[in-house]
Protein backbone atom coordinates (compact mmCIF):
# COMPACT_ATOMS: atom_id res chain seq x y z
CA UNK A 1 0.00 0.00 0.00
CA UNK A 2 1.54 3.31 -0.87
CA UNK A 3 1.70 5.77 1.56
CA UNK A 4 -0.87 8.39 -0.20
CA UNK A 5 -3.39 5.59 -0.10
CA UNK A 6 -2.37 4.92 3.71
CA UNK A 7 -2.81 8.75 4.48
CA UNK A 8 -6.00 8.65 2.87
CA UNK A 9 -7.15 5.58 4.35
CA UNK A 10 -6.28 6.66 7.69
CA UNK A 11 -7.95 9.74 7.23
CA UNK A 12 -11.08 8.48 6.18
CA UNK A 13 -11.09 6.12 9.32
CA UNK A 14 -10.47 9.19 11.92
CA UNK A 15 -13.01 11.27 10.17
CA UNK A 16 -15.58 8.60 11.63
CA UNK A 17 -14.13 7.36 14.66
CA UNK A 18 -15.21 7.97 17.85
CA UNK A 19 -13.54 10.04 20.59
CA UNK A 20 -11.82 8.11 22.46
CA UNK A 21 -9.92 6.52 18.90
CA UNK A 22 -8.86 9.97 18.45
CA UNK A 23 -7.70 10.74 21.44
CA UNK A 24 -5.33 7.56 21.00
CA UNK A 25 -4.42 8.53 18.10
CA UNK A 26 -3.61 12.00 18.91
CA UNK A 27 -1.51 10.53 21.81
CA UNK A 28 0.69 8.06 19.96
CA UNK A 29 1.33 10.64 17.54
CA UNK A 30 2.05 13.23 20.13
CA UNK A 31 4.79 10.85 21.52
CA UNK A 32 6.52 10.52 18.60
CA UNK A 33 6.61 14.20 17.78
CA UNK A 34 8.28 14.81 21.04
CA UNK A 35 10.91 12.15 20.81
CA UNK A 36 11.94 14.38 17.72
CA UNK A 37 10.21 11.80 15.38
CA UNK A 38 12.94 8.56 15.72
CA UNK A 39 11.32 6.05 17.55
CA UNK A 40 8.57 5.43 19.60
CA UNK A 41 10.49 3.45 22.10
CA UNK A 42 12.71 4.58 25.01
CA UNK A 43 16.29 5.04 25.11
CA UNK A 44 15.87 2.01 27.81
CA UNK A 45 13.93 0.07 25.31
CA UNK A 46 16.41 0.91 22.50
CA UNK A 47 19.08 -0.69 24.49
CA UNK A 48 17.69 -3.73 25.93
CA UNK A 49 16.93 -4.97 21.87
CA UNK A 50 20.27 -4.08 20.95
CA UNK A 51 21.47 -6.22 24.12
CA UNK A 52 19.11 -9.14 23.30
CA UNK A 53 19.92 -8.72 19.03
CA UNK A 54 23.84 -8.63 19.80
CA UNK A 55 23.13 -11.73 22.28
CA UNK A 56 21.13 -13.59 19.64
CA UNK A 57 23.85 -12.73 17.13
CA UNK A 58 26.23 -14.53 19.37
CA UNK A 59 24.21 -17.79 19.42
CA UNK A 60 23.53 -16.78 23.21
CA UNK A 61 19.89 -16.45 23.55
CA UNK A 62 17.63 -18.76 23.93
CA UNK A 63 15.12 -18.35 21.37
CA UNK A 64 12.23 -20.95 20.29
CA UNK A 65 10.05 -21.68 17.18
CA UNK A 66 6.31 -20.38 16.79
CA UNK A 67 5.45 -23.83 16.96
CA UNK A 68 7.39 -24.87 20.86
CA UNK A 69 5.31 -21.91 22.15
CA UNK A 70 1.98 -22.70 20.87
CA UNK A 71 2.54 -26.32 22.28
CA UNK A 72 3.84 -24.66 25.35
CA UNK A 73 0.99 -22.54 25.88
CA UNK A 74 -1.05 -25.66 25.40
CA UNK A 75 0.31 -27.64 28.07
CA UNK A 76 0.18 -24.85 30.83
Amino acid sequence: MTSKTLKRKVIEYINHAEDNVIEAVYKMLKIYEDGEGNSLMSSEQKTEIERRSSLFKQGKLKTSSWADVKKRARTS
